[in-house]
């Protein structure tokens, strides 16, 4: 099986270890581009991972 290349709420929890209300309160910061899908938050792995880094948008 292939690397996500899109990240969920759940796998930013996982990734952070943090709850659910704080990788949601993240995802919806807007420090960082969000596809929302029905009632599904996503990101880009790669867009998340230089946010993660301090680098700009």
């Amino acid at each position: 099986m292939s690397e996500k290349i899109m990240l969920e709420v759940k796998d930013v929890m996982n990734m952070m270890g943090i709850c659910k209300p704080k990788a949601y309160e993240i995802f919806k910061s807007g420090q960082f581009h969000v596809i929302k899908m029905g009632r599904k938050y996503m990101v880009h792995k790669e867009v998340f991972e230089s946010w993660l880094k301090g680098e700009s948008k």
